[in-house]
């Protein structure tokens, strides 16, 4: 590909390279980038309208993406710079990490209990020290049919210290990774927001002027509403859930923690749920989304946060609820 761009280039003429966004795209974006005027990376998931046809192939498709490109009308994929890119990898596999954890925890659970054994032997948490130690004497077996389950046991255990060991690792670098990012103190201003949610907000953030609107960032994100509009007709369905999922997981759990130690978010909760019960998970989305709004803001303006500011673009006011 370089050669044939070199072999473009040597008659003068300006060239614009366009292509779809994939696993290699970023690589290819930094390897190519210096041999054209311009790339572009394209989201074909927004250009279904222009491939549903009766004879498709990639020549075909190709020269579309060019006639899209030579009238700007190529949706663009931003692509953030090398090390951007490889602090979302990590956060991605930590999170992968930390899934893998709890199967194999839930695994050894499984097992124990499969063996008479309903509960560890001391009260609280299957995973503290002493528990630790029980479960290693209970993988101690010798070489009887009826005891194999004890190797199972082993094995797990031992594939759960090296996990453990793993996420440590990826976790301490994370942490030292933040702590160099000036975004990160202030994020973590928010009440229920940690180093993990604010580290895969920046990450996924990137520049935060990219974005003119706050519905533009949460529709980024993928927690505006669906919409389906014709004449007279409004409907607003489920959030989209576009944009990085790992990042809505982050939110929504860090709304729950928002919940309770903001007062702000917990009155913007309440009015949300409507005192219905069932709609609980939904007014949780919406504090998510709210958060989202805040730490927009937050960048923009280069601001803490501020309980009573909050109260305030939610409806309330905090000093007369003190």
């Amino acid at each position: 590909m370089k050669q044939f761009l070199k072999q473009q280039g040597s008659r003068g003429d300006r060239l614009h390279l366009t292509f779809e966004i994939s696993g290699q795209a970023g690589y290819l974006h930094d390897q190519l980038r210096g041999h054209v005027e311009d790339v572009t990376v394209s989201n074909p998931t927004r250009m279904t309208w222009i491939y549903r046809t009766s004879k498709k192939n990639d020549r075909i498709d190709a020269r579309k993406q060019a006639v899209l490109l030579s009238i700007d009308e190529v949706p663009k994929v931003h692509m953030p710079r090398l090390e951007v890119r490889q602090w979302r990898v990590t956060i991605q596999h930590r999170r992968k990490m930390v899934s893998r954890v709890c199967q194999v925890k839930n695994r050894i659970r499984a097992i124990i209990k499969a063996n008479g054994f309903s509960r560890p032997v001391e009260s609280g948490s299957w995973w503290k020290s002493a528990n630790r130690l029980w479960m290693r004497g209970l993988a101690c077996f010798e070489a009887d049919a009826e005891q194999l389950w004890r190797m199972s046991l082993a094995d797990m255990l031992e594939e759960l210290n090296m996990l453990e060991s793993q996420l440590k690792r990826v976790t301490n670098y994370l942490d030292r990774y933040l702590a160099g990012q000036s975004g990160g103190k202030l994020l973590m201003s928010v009440p229920g927001v940690g180093p993990r949610t604010a580290e895969a907000i920046l990450a996924y953030t990137d520049d935060i002027r990219r974005f003119r609107r706050t519905k533009q960032y949460c529709a980024y994100f993928g927690l505006t509403p669906k919409l389906d509009e014709s004449g007279s007709t409004r409907r607003l369905g489920h959030i989209s859930k576009q944009g990085p999922s790992v990042v809505r997981w982050l939110l929504v759990e860090s709304a729950w923690q928002a919940i309770r130690k903001s007062p702000a978010l917990k009155a913007f909760y309440e009015k949300v749920m409507n005192g219905q019960k069932g709609r609980g998970k939904i007014a949780a989305v919406a504090v998510a989304r709210k958060l989202l709004s805040i730490m927009r803001a937050m960048l923009v303006n280069g601001e803490l946060f501020n309980e009573e500011l909050v109260g305030r673009s939610c409806g309330f006011d905090m000093r007369k609820s003190a």
